[in-house]
């Protein structure tokens, strides 16, 4: 079983720019080889279950407060698919080949 799990970590009272806070999240990913990818509002993970997805999503979060918040909201969106194992490059190319099937339709 594969989750997809996206997140964003938030530190509430720290500025308008809060990247120095969400580097420390995402190192604590990387020291912990979480596959991840970033993306301008958030961070998706992917894992063998709910649980570890979830345990990543603390660990960010955790880290936000070690790097100095004071409080931390975190968002969390799960996909959480127990039909089929897909990963998110699965979900990727399910979409690139919908797209190539929409340009089709216009011919």
């Amino acid at each position: 079983m594969t989750v997809i799990v996206e997140f964003s970590v938030i530190p509430l009272g720290e500025g308008t720019s809060v990247s120095r806070f969400v580097a420390r999240a995402i190192k604590a990913l990387e020291d912990a080889g979480v596959k991840h990818v970033s993306t301008p509002m958030g961070t998706i993970v992917e894992a063998g279950s709910l649980d570890e997805a979830l345990r990543y999503v603390r660990m960010a979060h955790e880290a936000v407060f070690e790097a100095g918040a004071k409080r931390v909201i975190t968002v969390i969106k799960i996909d959480d698919r127990r039909d089929v194992e897909r990963s998110m490059e699965d979900k990727l190319r399910s979409l690139e080949m919908a797209l190539r099937d929409l340009e089709h339709e216009k011919r």
